[in-house]
């Protein structure tokens, strides 16, 4: 597994020697100017990565947007795997335990798991998952092939700390049945925008019976939804169930099917703007909103 931060930061030196040596004195900027500074290279990362060997008080600024982003990923040792000598299973979350003693476990807003299939209970030792179950301040999740049901019973025990902060979740081909993905979904309690890409996979993994499945909480939903090529109308209806409903303000739906009536009966009083991209969806807005398609 290779661990990337944004701006594939010198982490070896970051995590091993903590602030650069530089003098604090050579620095004459005002802190707040170095923060209106440095907050305009969050898309020059390497200018970042610059700037954080200037001074202590530009190492500080910059430190919470480098590690802004953590990505997990399993595939050939490269960058950080190849200067931490992360090549055995083993090492898998070893970076985490080298982030949580240099205490920047906090700095962490976005974790993105982009591999498959590792990501899975079996891959968490004890450590590991005490080491996980340490960031306290993540805002929003990526989570590419999730196998949400293999975490099924017992996902609270991986993902229950994100609640508290989470605002955010991107779910790419996710493998669950629908009410496996609406019972996940409702471990956040302030979980305002969901986006999900592709169908989730009805796995034959079937522990704990579907109906057993009771919700955690009622997240919020305030905020906007995007589905691509996603079908599963029970998903929603579970979810609208278990929440009372749904309040996003913002939807972008593309190849949806019949999730799209739902969807809009369920968002009729909050929702502000409604993107549409197919054209079978686009006929189920007008008949959900009373008017009449024209076939020619």
């Amino acid at each position: 597994m290779t661990i990337l931060h944004r701006g594939k930061t010198s982490t070896k030196r970051l995590l091993n020697n903590g602030h650069p040596e530089t003098r604090e004195s050579t620095c004459r900027v005002p802190y707040d100017i170095v923060e209106i500074i440095l907050a305009h290279l969050t898309c020059d990362l390497g200018t970042l990565k610059a700037s954080s060997s200037t001074c202590r008080s530009w190492y500080t600024v910059a430190l919470p947007h480098i590690f802004h982003t953590l990505t997990l990923r399993r595939d050939e040792p490269s960058f950080i795997g190849d200067k931490l000598g992360l090549t055995s299973s083993r090492d898998r979350f070893k970076p985490l335990s080298r982030l949580h003693e240099r205490g920047l476990m906090p700095l962490v807003k976005e974790i993105r798991v982009l591999s498959y299939p590792w990501f899975i209970p079996e891959a968490f030792s004890r450590h590991d998952l005490r080491y996980f179950s340490a960031f306290t301040n993540v805002q929003r999740l990526v989570l590419r092939r999730l196998r949400i049901d293999h975490f099924i019973p017992g996902v609270e025990r991986y993902f229950k700390h994100f609640s508290p902060t989470l605002r955010s979740i991107t779910l790419y081909h996710p493998y669950c049945t629908p009410r496996q993905l609406s019972y996940f979904l409702s471990l956040f309690s302030t979980l305002d925008d969901i986006e999900i890409v592709g169908i989730p996979i009805e796995s034959p993994i079937t522990i704990v019976p579907d109906t057993a499945l009771v919700p955690f909480s009622a997240p919020k939903l305030r905020g906007q939804l995007l589905l691509y090529a996603f079908h599963k109308v029970d998903a929603w209806t579970y979810l609208i169930a278990s929440c009372g409903g749904l309040r996003f303000r913002h939807m972008h739906l593309t190849w949806v099917g019949g999730c799209a009536p739902v969807l809009f009966e369920a968002c009729a009083e909050t929702l502000e703007i409604l993107r549409i991209s197919a054209a079978e969806d686009i006929a189920g807005a007008w008949f959900c909103m009373g008017l009449s398609v024209d076939s020619s």
